[in-house]
């Protein structure tokens, strides 16, 4: 089977190939402490940045969503100017906790996405009618907001190369390219939500994701123990976002959950990020990655 097709930058539509089999198997990834551990660098830095720039952030976070129904130009300028936010971050601002994440998308649903960015940690995000969904792949301006780079925005404008973008948001075209393709083997990852009862875990096996989710998802209130179960295709569209989309998400956090204001995105397609590189020849070891187990802070 294959996903489906997407359109990225001023490129002709390009077709979903297959490639390596991703396996997920055992193992796991936490955000806060446990991830800094497993990811090093990466995480510290995120920290040190969030220490450093959370004044200044909240403001810029703020602003860039109020100005989205007036100026879509001066929010991706602002968006942009968050150099420091390459992963998750969170910021205080008059009162409220804002929130922003670049990453690739793991799922979208019609009521919750889980983006997990470039070091591994995964948030779990709700929708609302309210929430504003922008496809940024042929604008500069949009696709510098959406990777804060300057230079990997010139690359996918001027010539369609992703893979600066992607490596910066996915953490590796390898990471992109198994979120793109069917595989045999389940891929699962979980998110648990400090503070809640709500754990969401989703395994995709080729083309379906069964996801298991504890706990109600309300926009204004308390999550509260209520299991459900459902299937639907990995790749379904929720306002054209889908699983392997590079995108950046802000919004708030109030009852312990992520809220999700705007989502700027890029679609990808395997020829985008170098299927060859992933490892599909003959004798070429398959990608493997863990089970990834996030909790929100």
């Amino acid at each position: 089977m294959r996903a489906r097709d997407r359109r990225y930058g001023k490129s002709p539509v390009r077709t979903r190939v297959g490639i390596a089999t991703a396996i997920l198997a055992g193992g796991a990834v936490a955000a806060g402490a446990a991830l800094a551990a497993n990811h090093g660098a990466a995480a510290t830095a995120t920290s040190a940045a969030y220490s450093s720039h959370a004044g200044n952030e909240g403001t810029i976070i703020s602003s860039a969503m109020s100005n989205w129904s007036w100026s879509r130009q001066a929010s991706y300028a602002q968006l942009a100017r968050l150099t420091q936010a390459r992963q998750f971050s969170q910021a205080k601002h008059q009162g409220k906790t804002v929130a922003i994440q670049r990453g690739i998308v793991v799922l979208a649903t019609k009521k919750f996405l889980i983006l997990q960015s470039a070091n591994g940690s995964l948030h779990l995000w709700l929708l609302s009618a309210g929430t504003k969904f922008q496809n940024v792949s042929n604008t500069m301006a949009g696709t510098q907001a959406l990777t804060a780079s300057t230079s990997a925005a010139q690359q996918a404008m001027a010539s369609g190369n992703m893979i600066p973008a992607t490596s910066l948001l996915a953490g590796s075209p390898t990471t992109a390219a198994a979120m793109l393709t069917p595989a045999p083997a389940a891929q699962t990852v979980t998110v648990q939500v400090a503070g809640t009862n709500l754990t969401v875990t989703v395994t995709v096996t080729r083309s379906t994701a069964t996801v298991s989710q504890t706990a109600t998802m309300p926009q204004a209130a308390m999550p509260t123990w209520h299991p459900v179960t459902f299937t639907q295709n990995a790749w379904q569209a929720t306002h054209a976002l889908a699983r392997g989309d590079l995108a950046l998400v802000v919004g708030t956090r109030s009852h312990w959950t992520l809220h999700a204001q705007l989502v700027l995105f890029t679609p990808l397609s395997t020829a985008a990020v170098g299927g060859a590189a992933t490892g599909t020849g003959a004798g070429a070891t398959p990608v493997v990655t863990p089970t990834a187990v996030a909790t929100h802070w």
